[in-house]
């Protein structure tokens, strides 16, 4: 899975790269016929794809949110990562792939 990281939140908007929707904004996060999931490190999976087939149990104790989604294998996919600044450093993930 390809990485893209983000370190400035500020008036963020994240579109799907494959069809334009938007899935990340102030209000919110929407989800598109493309999106893979969508997590933090606070609330763990808000949403998964039936596309990755991933058990209920994936989330562990011994990797973050943010290994677990990197080590997640879809082809032609991409995964933002947003960071928040010092000193939460919350971070928050949503990854998208092409059908």
């Amino acid at each position: 899975m390809q990485r893209i990281e983000i370190t400035d939140c500020e008036g963020l908007k994240i579109h799907c790269p494959f069809c334009g929707t938007l899935a990340l904004s102030d209000e919110g996060c929407f989800t598109c016929e493309h999106t893979l999931f969508i997590a933090s490190d606070e609330g763990g999976f808000e949403y998964v794809s039936a596309k990755l087939n991933l058990s209920e149990d994936t989330e562990s104790e011994e990797q973050s949110m943010d290994e677990l989604t990197d080590a997640l294998e879809y082809p032609n996919s991409v995964k933002f990562a947003i960071y928040q600044p010092a000193p939460s450093f919350f971070g928050g993930y949503i990854g998208f792939a092409l059908k």
